[in-house]
């Protein structure tokens, strides 16, 4: 675990800025931390406590994951994701828009479902669950927001707890868990936590807004399970911070492997 630390401190030295890393132990994995409580802009992997409320709330009945909202011109945003580009009148589930949420990081879709679940409902579940530094604050592409100091805010250290929470099935129920990994293991951007991992292993959501750069998920093998978030903000090169960020995410799976080789 030495070696870990010794390998993770390096590359966080080389990125500049804040650099903030959690593991979960799942199965046969490991727990470890670097400046994993330090509060880090949230960028896209706010969506996370996003899909949490949703299926939290058609698990209680309040919404149904196969009620339509209708695309209209208003609303949309520009930034990540396909709707913007579709036509006006386009039927898409609650599902439709979980799913277009996460794989594509889809920004309208986005905050369709804040409209849809509430803003101030995804903060209060988060504070429920125990995570007080997860917070929505603001919809997707909202510059003014951000220019008064308001923008929404992770946790790495919360995140990879709530991460392996879900993947054991006890964040939400074993149903509404299974349904968020499977949405999450759809994932279309695996250039960061996943660039050095085996095919298959990974289920995340990435985010990038400004200097912050962040990926967070689940990797799960024949031999072991963990969850992870590493989150960096202000660092020198976006660039060179994502080859480092994959390079930790490397690092944190051969050590899961090396614990398991005996």
């Amino acid at each position: 675990m030495n070696d870990l630390r010794d390998g993770i401190e390096r590359l966080a030295q080389s990125c500049g800025g804040t650099v903030s890393v959690s593991v979960r132990d799942i199965s046969k994995a490991f727990d470890f931390s670097f400046n994993a409580d330090a509060p880090i802009v949230a960028a896209s992997t706010i969506k996370v406590p996003i899909m949490i409320e949703t299926l939290k709330q058609a698990r209680d009945g309040r919404i149904s994951l196969s009620t339509e909202y209708v695309l209209r011109k208003t609303g949309r945003v520009a930034g990540s994701g396909v709707i913007s580009q579709l036509s006006d009148g386009l039927l898409l589930t609650i599902r439709d828009l979980l799913t277009l949420m996460i794989i594509v990081s889809d920004n309208t879709a986005t905050n369709m479902l804040i409209d849809i679940v509430g803003m101030s409902s995804v903060n209060a579940t988060m504070q429920a669950m125990g995570y007080k530094g997860l917070t929505l604050r603001r919809k997707m592409y909202d510059w003014d927001a951000v220019a008064q100091g308001v923008d929404n805010r992770v946790v790495a250290a919360e995140m990879a707890d709530l991460l392996a929470r879900m993947a054991r099935g006890v964040l939400l129920g074993s149903e509404e868990d299974a349904l968020a990994l499977q949405i999450m293991r759809g994932q279309l951007y695996n250039h960061i936590l996943g660039l050095f991992l085996p095919e298959g292993v990974l289920a995340n959501k990435t985010g990038q807004v400004g200097t912050a750069l962040n990926d967070c998920g689940i990797v799960a093998t024949d031999q072991f399970s963990y969850a992870v978030a590493i989150f960096t903000q202000d660092t020198d090169c976006l660039g060179e911070t994502q080859i480092a960020v994959s390079r930790m995410s490397k690092l944190i799976c051969d050590a899961a492997a090396c614990k398991n080789c005996g």
